[in-house]
């Protein structure tokens, strides 16, 4: 699909998800027609509504009005009543990565962020670092960022290229940053080679005279000589952990030597931070400002956010979901505190519960204590002997402080009944435990 063949209105199945609501938001400021629904309001549909898009909140045949293209994400099937009334009078149905791509395409410069982990981190840092230089530019950022997830502009595109279903392979990038490369999604990839055929896939879409940034340790993904290891040109030294956020100067390729102090948590932020900086070198943005821009970054929200919590110490919210995002969160909190660190683990889907089982006992082994909740299904159906009770049970079995909650009351009651002052609590998982959040 191309632009000019989106016709002037357009109905979104769908429209409060993070994907779907800005590349609504996007064809609403361009001028469209956009209409959408949605299972249950939020704050994406009443963003959109206070555009003055019609949101409706419930599936219905009429919903989609005059519409003469909808669009609907991999979790609402072909038997959704709206999206099977379009394909009754024929209308046409599209994937909302394929609208992605037609939307992202059309710009000249377009910058794409793939890997497993920090998408979402990686471009909210790039879109504030072209704010930063004063880059007119479009942002699709996987979560909320100083309040959107989506910002308008028409000189770039910076967005994130997700791996799920072959998604990316939409995309045309000029520019590709590729931070990691895991076996994840095992619904979608047999193994952890079948992932890096599938990103392989992707970086070849790059144009010929694109580049693409990536650490050294995925150059054979991307044979080609226009690329940046960017480990390996931009050198970090005198690393320090300052409550948690790294502190550290890099070396450019021209010698120049850069001090960040970033305000995100986590050594792996160093890793992110660097692809910000090679990426925006490629781009040709002023060194200095994607420096303070990195330093100015306090994090997208979901992204350990701190949350207050009456009568508790530090509470912190965090999509980690894949047991190295989940390690990595343990691993922050541990170097942040005198205190313990106390886990409450609402895993992702039986498929990745299944295909991981001993990693999310393992990468509990430095915390304290984790709760697990009931698995979140997504767009699954259980899978027999796939549980979070199981999945405590193996972990207590490993000597891990470990123990399962049937639902969020019970966990609140865990937390207050086992949180001190000095204690960090990790609510980690990227299904609804937020909500847990509104009962503390």
């Amino acid at each position: 699909m191309k632009m000019d063949e989106i016709p002037s209105r357009v109905h979104f199945v769908g429209c409060g998800g993070v994907g779907m609501s800005g590349l609504a938001e996007h064809l609403h400021r361009l001028g469209y027609v956009v209409t959408g629904s949605d299972r249950m309001a939020n704050d994406r549909t009443e963003h959109l509504r206070q555009l003055g898009i019609e949101v409706h909140i419930g599936h219905e045949a009429a919903n989609i009005g005059a519409a003469g293209l909808v669009v609907r994400t991999s979790a609402v099937s072909a038997a959704n009543v709206e999206v099977a009334a379009a394909l009754r009078i024929g209308v046409p149905v599209v994937l909302r990565e394929e609208l992605l791509g037609a939307v992202f395409d059309h710009f000249d410069t377009r910058i794409a962020v793939c890997g497993t982990h920090g998408k979402t981190t990686v471009t909210a840092m790039l879109h504030q670092a072209l704010c930063q230089a004063g880059v007119d530019h479009a942002a699709f950022i996987g979560g909320v960022y100083h309040g959107d997830n989506y910002f308008f502009g028409e000189g770039c595109v910076v967005a994130e290229a997700c791996e799920f279903n072959r998604s990316f392979y939409n995309l045309h990038p000029t520019l590709c940053v590729c931070l990691n490369v895991e076996h994840d999604h095992p619904d979608c990839y047999s193994d952890a080679e079948d992932v890096k055929r599938a990103f392989s896939h992707f970086l070849s879409n790059v144009d010929d005279l694109g580049h693409v940034v990536l650490p050294a340790e995925l150059k054979g993904l991307f044979p080609r000589r226009n690329r940046v290891l960017f480990d390996k040109s931009y050198v970090v030294s005198d690393v320090r952990l300052v409550q948690g956020c790294p502190h550290f100067n890099v070396t450019l390729p021209c010698g120049d030597v850069l001090q960040i102090e970033l305000r995100v948590p986590g050594a792996h932020n160093v890793h992110n931070a660097l692809a910000v900086l090679a990426a925006a070198d490629v781009l040709g943005l002023p060194m200095d400002a994607t420096a303070a821009a990195l330093c100015e970054f306090d994090g997208v929200d979901r992204r350990w956010t701190e949350v207050n919590a009456e009568g508790l110490g530090k509470v912190v919210l965090d999509y980690a979901h894949h047991p190295t995002e989940l390690s990595c969160s343990v691993a922050a909190a541990k170097s942040m505190t005198k205190g313990r660190v106390l886990c409450v683990f609402q895993p992702h889907t039986y498929s990745r519960t299944k295909a991981f089982w001993q990693d999310f006992v393992e990468c509990f082994r430095k915390a304290d204590a984790v709760a697990y909740l009931p698995i979140y299904s997504a767009r699954e159906k259980p899978i027999g002997g796939v549980n979070s009770y199981l999945l405590s049970q193996s972990a207590v079995e490993r000597g891990i402080n470990a123990c399962f909650l049937p639902d969020f009351l019970s966990a609140k009651q865990w937390i207050l009944g086992n949180a001190a002052p000095d204690d960090i609590v990790l609510i980690l998982g990227a299904g609804d435990v937020n909500l847990l959040v509104d009962l503390l």
